[in-house]
């Protein structure tokens, strides 16, 4: 049984979307998804459940969840110890790769595959919503105005050469203006078309990445996926990644010997339908972590996991 450091981030004050701070904790008290991960070699260890002080204001609240958030992801990866962050909305990933960042040496570079229907590259400057988790892609690129670069906190910066966008679908121009200037590498949706090539552009960048970076780190905002597949989300763009399509990819990059950590945000429970998008939370954590090759189907209320007989050994192969 693989054990995967886990930790709930309860954080909804970054959108406009009531509900989504409740994501981790449905996860978190899922019965079906526990026996499924069992069945699948995996038990996740909740470490935390974060949630932000009843009475600090909207900004400080997302401040202090950034630097818990990476306190703990800092402890992970000192430790060598595989985590999984669960949000709550998107905002928390500056502290989730910060606090990556800030447990490597001094050299230390990450590389970072971020899975988004958004480029979320936006600062207080150029929001039209005044959103901050709109924002995390510039924080973490140290692109953030006076305000967002105090709700960042940390001191450790991604550099763009090792940040990939893929799936993206819908953004302003000041977000592409600011990534392009960088040199960010965007995969649009509109590339990610064809059977089969989301799974052909994850090996090509965990190649590319693995060769520049120390470490390396997986982000996934749920938008990213068909709102057929994942509806409980707070922003859904229609014509997005088929969740059998994700589930595929991050199977055939799993056992990547760089990789330390993934996040998985933007869960909101109350635009749930028949938990299919905690069936597919499930699968992914599935797909990068457990012990057999994942199939993409319900784990049923009973919690029975599906999988093929394929061993670890085969999927690395078929990477």
């Amino acid at each position: 049984m693989r054990s995967i450091a886990t930790v709930g981030v309860a954080s909804g004050q970054a959108g406009q979307h009531a509900g989504c701070w409740r994501g981790p904790m449905v996860v978190r008290n899922s019965l079906g998804l526990k026996r499924y991960c069992n069945t699948q070699g995996l038990q996740l260890v909740w470490h935390a459940l974060l949630e932000a002080h009843e009475r600090a204001g909207k900004l400080d609240a997302v401040a202090a969840l950034c630097r818990q958030t990476a306190r703990f992801a800092s402890a992970f990866v000192r430790q060598g110890q595989p985590f999984l962050f669960l949000g709550g909305d998107h905002a928390t990933a500056m502290g989730v790769w910060q606090g990556t960042m800030g447990a490597l040496p001094e050299e230390g570079r990450l590389g970072l595959i971020w899975i988004d229907a958004h480029m979320d590259a936006h600062t207080f400057l150029t929001t039209p919503s005044g959103n901050v988790h709109g924002m995390p892609v510039a924080g973490l690129l140290g692109q953030g105005d006076r305000l967002l670069t105090r709700i960042y906190g940390g001191t450790r910066h991604l550099a763009p050469e090792n940040l990939l966008l893929v799936g993206v679908r819908s953004f302003e121009p000041a977000e592409q203006r600011l990534l392009g200037r960088l040199g960010v590498r965007v995969i649009p949706m509109a590339e990610l078309q064809e059977p089969g090539a989301l799974r052909l552009c994850l090996i090509e960048a965990v190649a590319q990445l693995s060769r520049q970076s120390d470490v390396l780190g997986i982000s996934i905002d749920l938008d990213a996926v068909d709102p057929r597949d994942a509806p409980a989300v707070g922003v859904p763009e229609p014509g997005g990644i088929a969740g059998a399509e994700l589930v595929e990819a991050l199977t055939a990059i799993a056992g990547i010997p760089r990789l330390v950590g993934m996040e998985i945000a933007e869960f909101c429970p109350r635009h749930e339908r028949e938990e299919k998008t905690v069936q597919l939370i499930g699968t992914l954590i599935a797909a990068l972590y457990g012990e057999s090759r994942v199939l993409y189907r319900s784990f049923g209320s009973a919690g029975e996991g599906v999988s093929s007989t394929s061993s670890p050994m085969s999927r690395s192969q078929a990477s």
